[in-house]
């Protein structure tokens, strides 16, 4: 083996090093994001969807099991309800400070409000740029991926066992 062979041998041996270090040591960083409440949704106890200022569906946990309660009373799919819950903890895109005018933002008649426990999520309209929704709690206004919002429209069979 000649010189040239020998440089390229300890090269490839410490890029291979290197890369190995960097592949399984190397720190892998989280995703920071904003959640929409610091709710646990494990936690949950009771769900209401509003529509229209009129309430749509009511959910209710006693000792884990889900039970719908209005329209009517069923056995809730435990699945769906969680999907329900998680709503608590969808990451948010963007946060502004609520002004003068929610009106803007279709927050001064929502169409939907979500009551997960004691803690309100009004949902107004969707943010023109992106595939998102406003949406207020507490005193800000947010902007989450309008999926939630899709979950919010299903009829109250949806959340029922099959």
């Amino acid at each position: 083996m000649n010189y040239w062979d020998r440089v390229n041998l300890v090269l490839g041996i410490v890029v291979a090093v290197l890369a190995s270090w960097w592949f399984l040591y190397r720190a892998d960083p989280q995703p920071t994001y904003n959640t929409l409440t610091q709710l646990d949704p494990a936690a949950i106890t009771t769900i209401r969807i509003e529509r229209h200022r009129q309430l749509a569906i009511e959910l209710r946990s006693d000792d884990g099991s889900w039970q719908l309660s209005h329209p009517f009373d069923a056995v809730a799919n435990p699945r769906r309800v969680a999907q329900l819950a998680a709503i608590a903890r969808a990451p948010v895109w963007q946060s502004l400070a609520i002004p003068g005018d929610a009106d803007r933002y279709g927050l001064e008649m929502p169409t939907i409000i979500l009551q997960l426990d004691n803690q309100r999520i009004a949902f107004g309209d969707r943010d023109p740029t992106q595939r998102g929704r406003y949406v207020s709690s507490g005193e800000e206004i947010h902007v989450i991926d309008d999926v939630f919002h899709q979950f919010l429209t299903l009829p109250a069979r949806h959340y029922t066992s099959p």
